[in-house]
């Protein structure tokens, strides 16, 4: 059925939104898997969880897109009862594939951070954010799957006669608890990275570009808490098909949106050869470390004395571009302080 003459239709702007993320999200995962798996040869765990984010926010959009012909941005008194119900088949289904999908997404981000670093007090912190995202993601899973007795009956109209379910207002305040932790977890996910870089290199203009790439996670963080304060204000309870475009395009803007904040820091080896410059740079004044940039990849090789400050060898830096960058910087930190050290002692 076609709902485009019913009054302020907005079945379009959905299906216009959910096809953009489909596109930047493909573009950018693509890319993602070019430069770990042709470019820097270094794919990883983070890059197999930021897959299966991508699938399932694949599929969340394309389950949104298919909503429209059931009547969602119409209102709901122009929508005929067998096409109501199909459209509460589909939004319990999106609202499940949702969970999951935003927890893999962060989950690839966590799995990112070893890249950078392995301090023990990030990767315990790591494992402490993978819990808390494990806790909130089964339990509003589980509860929303459990709102009816029986099961089968979340997917069928609120309204319908019979129905045995926790209702309406108890299900939007599960929701708002999920986002409200998903806006603490997001905001953890941006501050890690962020952290680490801050207090572990030097500040450079490098520097500075890597967290402004991570920064963009902020408009994610931005996404959970506009999402939440529409779930808060918004009354479901009716009209339900017409006001839900609202709440969809911020949902389906954090997930795409986190996925692509995930791919970015991946992504700065196409944006070092683009302009055409591939560079040779030598650190430290008196020779001790070189950084040899050949084509797409790059190696740290170490010329005088053992590397001690991560605990690693020449050999076991990785040639993937975040990490490598990371531990240069790293390095030119602990050369500068050695020679203020020097210039000390000399006076």
């Amino acid at each position: 059925m076609d709902f485009n003459d019913t009054p302020n239709y907005r079945g379009h702007t959905e299906i216009g939104l959910s096809a953009w993320l489909i596109g930047f999200s493909t573009l950018f995962y693509g890319l993602r898997l070019v430069v770990r798996v042709s470019m820097t040869k270094s794919p990883g765990l983070d890059d197999g969880i930021a897959g299966i984010a991508y699938l399932l926010l694949l599929t969340h959009s394309i389950i949104d897109i298919h909503s429209v012909s059931f009547g969602s941005g119409a209102h709901m008194d122009t929508i005929p009862e067998d096409l109501a119900s199909k459209f509460f088949v589909s939004l319990g289904i999106e609202t499940l594939i949702y969970f999951w999908a935003v927890a893999m997404v962060r989950f690839a981000i966590l799995a990112f951070l070893p890249r950078l670093t392995q301090d023990k007090s990030i990767i315990w912190i790591s494992w402490t954010v993978a819990v808390v995202i494990i806790a909130q993601t089964v339990t509003a899973f589980v509860y929303r799957l459990t709102e009816c007795t029986p099961a089968i009956d979340v997917f069928k109209p609120p309204k319908t006669p019979g129905l045995q379910c926790v209702g309406v207002a108890a299900n939007n305040m599960m929701l708002v608890g999920h986002g409200v932790a998903g806006i603490v977890i997001d905001a953890a996910l941006l501050l890690l990275p962020i952290w680490v870089i801050w207090s572990k290199m030097m500040w450079s203009r490098k520097t500075l570009q890597i967290i402004m790439i991570l920064s963009v996670g902020m408009f994610a963080v931005v996404t959970g808490i506009i999402r939440v304060v529409l779930m808060r204000t918004m009354d479901f309870s009716n009209d339900i098909t017409y006001k839900m475009p609202s709440l969809g395009i911020w949902t389906n803007l954090e997930g795409h949106v986190g996925l692509w904040c995930g791919c970015f820091p991946a992504l700065q080896p196409l944006l070092r050869i683009m302009p055409g410059k591939i560079r040779r740079s030598t650190t430290n004044s008196n020779g001790n470390y070189t950084t040899f940039k050949q084509g797409t990849q790059s190696r740290l090789s170490r010329v005088n004395e053992g590397y001690h400050r991560t605990g690693s060898s020449a050999g076991d830096v990785d040639n993937d571009s975040q990490r490598e960058l990371f531990l240069l910087e790293m390095l030119k930190t602990d050369a500068t302080k050695r020679d203020r050290g020097r210039d000390v002692s000399a006076a």
